[in-house]
């Protein structure tokens, strides 16, 4: 057998010796000295216990707050999300609604011919005028004298009432567009 694979075996077995060897020895020490020690050890033993406890109660409590905080994250991002498309449906319906009160700009010499024209053929034509185009006929009754206005309406009431009814609203919700300078 080589040397040095002996010297490898027998290193340890000779520490572990002489470890064992030593803490069989008793202790020279005072023995006052070594049960106040050993009190100290148990009494920092227990408020190192008592602090982890603290800390791991915290720390739960900590987790706890975090969710919370990641359950109102996620709930006020949800109602800005909700609150941005509400937002966004008022503006369109804003829009629309300033559109259909705008009218288109309307020729007078096309106004003046329904106003010359009978009021039976003035609905007759301002009927398939708004079947064809509404902003057009609302624009055209809006700008008429009214009483040739009401005249045409009156002969528009019986052909088609909910029709004589919508051109009305329309007109009266409408306003005409600034005049481009």
């Amino acid at each position: 057998m080589n040397p040095r694979y002996l010297l490898w075996i027998s290193a340890p077995l000779v520490l572990s010796a002489g470890v064992l060897w030593l803490s069989a020895q008793e202790p020279k020490a005072d023995p006052k000295g070594a049960a106040a020690e050993g009190v100290k050890v148990s009494e920092l033993a227990s408020q190192l216990q008592n602090r982890e406890r603290a800390i791991a109660q915290k720390e739960a409590e900590l987790r706890q707050l975090e969710q919370r905080l990641n359950t109102l994250q996620a709930t006020l991002d949800r109602d800005r999300g909700e609150l941005a498309a509400r937002e966004k449906a008022v503006q369109d319906a804003l829009a629309r609604v300033e559109n259909l009160k705008q009218r288109p700009a309307i020729d007078p010499q096309i106004i003046r011919t329904y106003e010359a024209m009978d009021p039976a053929a003035g609905a007759q034509a301002m009927k398939e005028l708004a079947g064809q185009n509404m902003e057009v006929a609302v624009a055209l009754l809006a700008g008429m004298a009214p009483k040739k206005a009401a005249k045409l309406m009156d002969q528009l009431a019986p052909l088609d009432a909910k029709l004589a009814g919508r051109l009305s609203e329309r007109v009266g919700m409408s306003k005409p567009k600034e005049p481009v300078a």
